[in-house]
């Protein structure tokens, strides 16, 4: 981080968290605790990606406390099993679930904005069907869209 800021380049901070608890890294430790990384490297935003969107809202309660623009990328996985958390993981180790239409991936996103994100996406298993009715929902809604 410190690299890219000294040449003057923005820098995102991204983490996951556990899938049954967004309150938490996947490694356990609380997702508060990334508080003092923030103080002490001030990125320009902080993000969760690659979780499932479940966890995003419990994430983004604790990430807007951080005083940074904030937001997150849900994956569309059931969740990240413990074979992809081995070394030299795979895709195949997880599974794609198939109730994450767009329409309720925009349900999901939108109720992140609504809790002050203004940083949203999609990870690994949101297509661009997802991105485009999530961009078509945040203009409907009156937000800029880049």
């Amino acid at each position: 981080m410190k690299g890219a800021q000294a040449g003057g380049k923005p820098v995102w901070l991204s983490v996951t968290v556990h899938d049954r608890d967004g309150t938490k890294l996947r490694s356990e430790e609380p997702l508060a605790d990334l508080r003092r990384v923030v103080d002490a490297y001030r990125p320009a935003a902080v993000l969760v990606n690659c979780s499932v969107p479940e966890a995003m809202a419990a994430a983004m309660e604790v990430v807007k406390g951080f005083g940074v623009p904030f937001g997150a990328y849900a994956n569309g996985f059931t969740h990240i099993s413990d074979g992809f958390l081995e070394d030299a993981p795979t895709v195949a180790a997880l599974t794609h679930r198939h109730d994450l239409t767009p329409e309720k991936y925009v349900e999901f996103a939108m109720g992140w904005v609504a809790q002050g994100a203004t940083i949203v996406g999609g990870c690994c298993e949101v297509g661009p069907a997802h991105i485009a009715a999530l961009a078509q929902a945040l203009r409907d809604a009156g937000h800029v869209v880049v």
